[in-house]
């Protein structure tokens, strides 16, 4: 809820520069097809569309039925007291009159940050699948010549570096560079926010669950869990993005007999040197790294055992 929260947040507060930078993904994907992918046999914007439905698809269903389960949660348990109606249980006027305003405001509300949600999820996931691919199957030079995969483009793009290969590249560390700028900001507070959440949580149901109530602990169980997963996914991602962009200047570096002209040869080399890893963060606090989802775990371990070796 918390990260829906801030996406809402960012999209009410940025919603100009949201559009701008997700009109240049589509807009820079769209160019890429044309000039590099149009080529006969080619499958790559095939492929590319195969896999973002096998994501996006289950991912829709399941924005679909946040809202209602989490909406439905006030029928189940009409009495908790995270519902606002119960600061009035003691007079039946006013509880009643209280759902009739708070249970249709709370769907709106669930439904209204799973509409947001669902835009954000889907112009990443396009970035991300495109990507990917792109930096370890075409732009690195430690594939082989004969090498044809799924997203293989046209021959034009290697054979004019100083045209088309670094002009790809540049385009890619901008694109970045404009998401980074958007979302980066909010990555520390929600790294700790989910990091705080997995420990407290933890900490109640080993020992505080005999005192807890059914409901709490069924939150606790399945949706923070979840959350987490989900947030250690997109760490993951971010971080394969770094590592495949660091492979990619390491291979131009290593390969660079690949290079015909002794011109390209020297112009690659001051090229490589002046690039840095496409990266996901914000600058001068957080770079996501492959790194990054595995101190977020091992921080979660150890923050739980101390919690129990000092409270308990």
């Amino acid at each position: 809820m918390t990260g829906m929260s801030v996406g809402t947040y960012v999209f009410s507060t940025h919603a100009r520069e949201i559009a701008r930078n997700w009109n240049s993904i589509f807009a820079y994907i769209t160019k890429f097809n044309e000039q590099f992918w149009t080529y006969p046999k080619s499958t790559a914007i095939r492929t590319l569309n195969r896999n973002l439905f096998k994501i996006i698809r289950p991912a829709n269903f399941m924005l679909n039925l946040v809202p209602i389960a989490m909406w439905s949660q006030i029928f189940l348990i009409p009495h908790h007291p995270i519902h606002l109606p119960n600061l009035f249980s003691n007079y039946k006027i006013l509880f009643y009159t209280a759902h009739l305003i708070y249970t249709p405001a709370t769907l709106y509300a669930f439904c209204f940050v799973a509409f947001y949600i669902k835009p954000m999820f889907q112009t990443l996931t396009v970035y991300v699948l495109f990507t990917l691919p792109i930096l370890r199957e075409e732009l690195a030079l430690t594939r082989g010549p004969r090498y044809t995969g799924k997203f293989k483009c046209s021959p034009v793009l290697g054979a004019s570096p100083e045209k088309n290969l670094v002009l790809v590249y540049r385009s890619m560390q901008l694109l970045m560079k404009d998401v980074s700028l958007l979302f980066g900001r909010y990555l520390p507070v929600l790294n700790t926010l989910y990091g705080q959440l997995a420990i407290s949580s933890g900490y109640v149901l080993i020992v505080e669950g005999g005192k807890t109530d059914n409901s709490t602990k069924l939150v606790l169980l399945v949706c923070v869990p979840f959350t987490v997963l989900v947030w250690a996914g997109c760490l993951i991602c971010a971080g394969k993005i770094q590592a495949s962009s660091k492979e990619c200047l390491t291979s131009w570096k290593v390969g660079a007999a690949r290079w015909e002209e002794k011109e390209e040869k020297k112009y690659m080399a001051k090229f490589r040197k002046s690039c840095k890893p496409i990266y996901f963060g914000f600058e001068g606090y957080i770079v996501v790294t492959q790194k990054t989802v595995v101190k977020f775990m091992q921080g979660l371990v150890r923050g739980l055992f101390r919690a129990l070796l000092a409270l308990k």
